[in-house]
């Protein structure tokens, strides 16, 4: 195929104006018109660098009726020389389609049905974990007939958002309940269930991974083919929203069951038997005993009592760094004024998002804040998953339409920065920092005006005391207004206060008194790696891969999917390979 980068249209094109452009570019590159196109990607650029307008900028296949790949080949070099066609052309291999590690698993499926002589050849596989790398996983393993067992020790997503919403809705009363009352259901939260955290969050689908981009399209296809909004696959930026994941993930679940795999909602995990470096059992909290050939484990970045079991087992693992800080809430109206001007009262723009990053301090003491995790139109949520410890994250619909954009700001923390030089001790910062955000909050979202957080004066005053025109706070679950310098570390306090104001002069309004600051978001990755090799993705304990977020090796959802397609992939090739040399 012949692709087309850099395709600029005015926002308010239409699709036969595009057709027509393609067809313009196609006569003076080829002196043909196309066959057929299909579009790749689709970006927004709002820069309006020199007076330019705002604008969709396109990448475009193209097919020609009659053009082997040595034709096409030629004449997108050819084309490519010319640089006043208003794009710019190469030529990609229609191969680079295809999916090598889905033809393996069908072959594998095929021949498991076949010939009954391979059924032997099956291994016991366990998937530990049903977030997006456990989703993913269980998905080509069930489709290579390999009938994984997967456990959640969450509930099933029909159940378990109907046990967030209680949970967010006891919190809201937190001034006249018992404290216990403001504990989240340590087995299913908004970090465990089926989904994993990724259910209750944006659901942005963009990763900074440039290896593996089969996979990423793959991804992005499956959850099309289960509901998912078709625009996601040209999207730069593509997002699907917690409201359309949900149903998204239980289509998944569905035809993973219907391929042959046995998926068990709460069901905890709870130790790990060993002999000769290789794993031979998994412990349930039931007391079932269940032996197993492999285990993919998923169990994502909050599932500390299962990073302490490995430990003990002394399992290979090693603290990482991360990020802890705040999330902050704008009016979205001010961010899309910021990032497109006085665009956005002449043409109908999406929500716009931003991404800031600033280096603060020197020498020993310099320090990255950064925002993360960006919902434009969304909510900040409670996002505890144990009794006693608060944390929250952020979440959006598909619409994008709260009126209120929130974003991590986040300082960078190092293992140095933990309060020992054990394995676990970033597990151990990130609870003393939640333990802290519950108390100082009660229960609820620790929150804070911007004006008071940049002085660091005592909280001034309620929002029911503000005027009509007063940002009000748009959570899941209750807040409530107090000191934040009761829960940050001072590093972390300090850095992002020298940073506010630089975010400031790149989107003005940024420290605007009436935003809103909220604590504690702690848990933006793992604080652990568990130590794989590259090659088989195995543990040096065999039959361990460790997998996705969890595990060290993703960032969110879109990552933890491919992670979680490798190891199966790895897996489905080892059987496949055992069979061949029969």
């Amino acid at each position: 195929m012949i692709l087309l980068k850099q395709v600029k249209m005015p926002v308010s094109h239409s699709k036969e104006e595009l057709e027509q452009k393609l067809s313009q570019i196609c006569a003076k590159a080829f002196q043909t018109k196309y066959s057929s196109y299909r579009l790749r990607r689709r970006s927004l650029d709002a820069r309006r660098k020199g007076g330019a307008d705002v604008a969709y900028v396109y990448e475009v296949a193209l097919f020609f009726d009659g053009w082997d790949s040595q034709k096409q080949q030629k004449q997108a070099e050819r084309a490519s020389r010319n640089r006043k066609l208003g794009a710019d052309i190469s030529y990609l291999a229609e191969s680079d389609e295809n999916y090598l590690f889905e033809e393996d698993a069908k072959r594998l499926r095929t021949l498991l049905q076949d010939e009954e002589s391979h059924a032997g050849s099956i291994p016991k596989i366990a998937v530990v974990g049903f977030g997006p790398a456990g989703l993913f996983a269980s998905y080509l393993l069930s489709m290579a007939g390999l009938r994984p067992v997967i456990l959640e020790r969450g509930q099933c997503m029909e159940e378990r958002t109907e046990t967030v919403r209680n949970f967010w809705k006891r919190t809201e009363s937190y001034g006249s309940l018992p404290e216990e009352e403001m504990y989240p259901d340590p087995e299913c939260n908004v970090s465990f269930g089926e989904g994993g955290a990724g259910t209750f969050s944006d659901g942005k689908l963009n990763t900074l991974i440039k290896s593996n981009k089969d996979y990423h399209r793959y991804v992005l296809e499956t959850l099309v083919s289960f509901g998912a909004p078709e625009d996601i696959m040209i999207s730069s930026m593509p997002h699907v929203g917690t409201d359309c994941l949900r149903d998204v993930i239980v289509r998944m679940r569905k035809c993973i069951q219907a391929q042959g795999a046995d998926v068990r909602f709460q069901t905890r995990v709870d130790d790990f038997s060993f002999r000769e470096g290789r794993l031979t059992d998994l412990k349930l909290a039931d007391g079932e005993t269940m032996a197993l050939d492999r285990c993919i484990l998923a169990t994502g970045h909050s599932a500390r009592d299962t990073f302490r079991v490995l430990h003990s087992h002394e399992i290979p693992m090693e603290a990482k760094p991360f990020a802890v800080g705040v999330r902050v809430m704008h009016p979205q109206r001010m961010i899309d004024k910021d990032q497109y001007k006085d665009a956005d009262e002449h043409y109908d723009l999406p929500p716009a998002s931003y991404k800031l990053t600033a280096q603060v301090g020197a020498g020993d003491t310099s320090r990255s804040v950064y925002s993360f995790c960006m919902c434009p139109g969304g909510y900040v949520v409670n996002a505890s998953s144990q009794p006693g410890r608060l944390a929250i994250n952020g979440m959006s619909d598909h619409a994008r339409d709260s009126g209120v954009a929130n974003s991590a700001i986040v300082c960078n923390v190092e293992p140095s920065d933990f309060p020992s030089k054990e394995v676990l001790s970033g597990v151990d910062f990130q609870e003393d920092l939640e333990r802290k955000a519950f108390r100082v909050g009660h229960g609820a979202i620790p929150t804070q005006r911007m004006g008071d957080f940049m002085q660091a004066e005592p909280v001034k005053q309620d929002v029911e005391a503000t005027g009509e025109e007063t940002m009000r706070p748009m959570t899941k679950g209750g807040y409530h207004f107090t000191e934040l310098d009761d829960v940050l570390p001072v590093f972390v306090r300090e850095a992002i206060r020298e940073a506010l104001p630089e975010f400031d002069r790149k989107l003005p309004g940024f420290t605007r008194p009436d935003a809103i600051v909220c604590a504690i978001e702690s848990r933006t990755s793992s604080p652990v790696r568990i130590l794989r090799d590259p090659d088989s993705l195995q543990s040096s304990f065999a039959g361990l891969y460790p997998c996705g977020e969890g595990a060290g090796y993703a960032g969110g959802i879109t990552s933890a999917a491919i992670d979680g397609l490798r190891c199966a992939d790895r897996i489905i090739r080892e059987v496949l390979q055992t069979i061949e040399n029969k």
